[in-house]
């Protein structure tokens, strides 16, 4: 990863050190892609800058310094996988009881299983969420599966994280 960024003044965001999605270019590599970014004129304002050039005019000419700091890469479909991989990782501590709050769906999915469609109300519900996710996110499920992956093929982690206090 590059120590220099570019990106276009139309991108940058009002007021300085709000966090925002950034359009930059890493300088050395040219790779283009998004990121949760906050940005100052000075570097001290930043916990981790890094130099961003901000270019402006009809031909991207004018350009000006400013310090940019990475909270996260999101990739082109849009997925958080800094974001997936902290919740994949919070998980493994957690319940995994989800709890929908709504006594419309609760009784719709009652009745789904009452009418022997589904053996639970939870088998129904994983059904339908992983149905649609795969119709309507596809690009989730798979920077998912990619994460989940890191985590099962990784027996050090899991060994060093069952021993931390």
């Amino acid at each position: 990863m590059s120590n220099q960024y570019i990106t276009a003044a139309d991108h940058l965001p009002d007021e300085e050190r709000t966090e925002t999605t950034l359009q930059i270019t890493d300088a050395e590599t040219k790779r283009i892609f998004e990121a949760r970014v906050r940005i100052a004129n000075d570097p001290d304002e930043l916990t981790d800058p890094r130099p961003l050039t901000v270019v402006a005019g009809p031909h991207e000419s004018v350009s000006e310094q400013r310090y940019v700091e990475l909270i996260d890469e999101i990739d082109a479909a849009g997925i958080n996988e800094d974001l997936l991989r902290r919740l994949a990782a919070d998980q493994e501590s957690t319940s995994n009881i989800v709890n929908t709050r709504s006594d419309d769906l609760n009784v719709i999915l009652r009745y789904l299983v009452e009418s022997g469609q589904y053996d639970s109300t939870a088998e129904a519900l994983r059904e339908m969420a992983f149905q649609y996710l795969a119709a309507n996110r596809p690009a989730l499920l798979d920077a998912y599966e990619t994460v989940r992956t890191e985590f099962e093929d990784d027996p050090l982690r899991r060994a060093r994280s069952e021993n931390e206090p």
